[in-house]
């Protein structure tokens, strides 16, 4: 069975306890579980709890642990993350420090980026877009092919 393309942008509240809702369209990839954790950006990543360490192979293959910066971004990414079950409301726990790295309070934008999710600070998102949008997502787009050929 394909896996689902994870996508679209969400407006989500954080409770007093500091869970999020997992938007319900979004929910059935984490029926068994979820990691949460840093992310490259300022912002967190929810991956279903089967696919992070593939994930993380994947992104950024096998990291040479004799060369520092490899090592310090396995470390961060990793000592960051944190395993959750969703309550019967399809919410996580979003532990202090990862609310501190997305700059997190009340409230968050939750992202679908294909095969996770992001959770953004609303503004830090929208500050984010803005620039995309100002550079022209064409030029962009363009920019990224140039690389790859």
């Amino acid at each position: 069975m394909a896996r689902r393309l994870l996508s679209g942008t969400y407006e989500c509240s954080l409770d007093s306890r500091f869970r999020l809702a997992v938007p319900a369209r979004l929910r059935d990839p984490f029926a068994n579980g979820a990691t949460v954790a840093w992310w490259l950006d300022e912002c967190l990543v929810v991956v279903p709890r089967a696919d992070w360490a593939e994930l993380i192979d994947r992104t950024f293959g096998a990291l040479n642990v004799l060369d520092d910066d490899q090592r310090d971004l396995r470390r961060f990414l990793l000592a960051g993350s944190f395993e959750q079950d969703l309550d019967r409301q399809g919410r996580i726990l979003l532990p202090p420090e990862l609310r501190e790295h997305a700059g997190l309070d009340a409230q968050a934008r939750v992202v679908g980026a294909g095969e996770y999710l992001e959770v953004w600070q609303p503004e830090l998102l929208e500050e984010r877009f803005g620039a995309l949008r100002r550079e022209g997502v064409s030029a962009r787009a363009k920019r990224l092919a140039d690389r790859v050929s």
